[in-house]
């Protein structure tokens, strides 16, 4: 018994094979395939950013300052809201005898020489932590752990800190209420 042919099957297979290989790029649906490096991507991702809704300015309270400008014994409020998509803020001095949201209790100055680089971000706020804690206890009466009230800092950025001649070195302490309501008269010896 002869043995079967393979070879017209095999041409026909090898024949269909390539009139299906050139009609799907005859289609014009892929790009040809070359050696001149990857393809393009044909996809791309639209980047949007969320869009803030406008809030009403706040009715303020006092006059507007900078921060760095105050001194101990200072009280001020802080305002925040956003307009035009854009987060606005506005710290404001008031009298303490007044409502109010915070109380200046210590401005030191960093050690740094005149003309340092600046020491960077995680020395500024490792200083001002440890300034602030220190001085908490002399200043309300209570040490930190079983008071109300919290610690919080103002640190100069790199470019005040550097700036040829707007050096701001001023590490700024201040205390506020932990529930957020506003405080009346100092909380100096408080004991709060």
């Amino acid at each position: 018994m002869p043995a079967p042919r393979t070879t017209g099957r095999c041409f026909f297979v090898a024949a269909a094979m390539a009139v299906l290989l050139a009609g799907c790029a005859a289609d014009g649906s892929d790009p040809p395939l070359t050696d001149s490096g990857p393809a393009a991507a044909t996809t791309s991702i639209l980047e949007t950013r969320p869009t803030l809704a406008d809030e009403r300015i706040p009715n303020w309270v006092g006059d507007v300052v900078n921060l760095h400008d105050m001194e101990d014994g200072s009280c001020f409020n802080r305002y925040s809201w956003v307009q035009d998509d854009r987060q606005v803020e506005l710290d404001t001095r008031v009298p303490c005898l007044d409502p109010h949201q915070h109380e200046v209790y210590l401005r030191t100055q960093h050690p740094a020489r005149a003309g340092a680089p600046w020491p960077g971000d995680r020395e500024m706020e490792a200083f001002a932590k440890a300034q602030c804690y220190g001085a908490f206890a002399d200043f309300v009466g209570q040490i930190y752990e079983l008071s109300e009230l919290q610690l919080g800092y103002l640190t100069p950025d790199r470019v005040d800190f550097e700036h040829e001649q707007a050096r701001f070195r001023a590490i700024h302490c201040y205390v506020h209420r932990g529930d957020g309501e506003e405080m009346v008269g100092s909380a100096r010896d408080s004991r709060s």
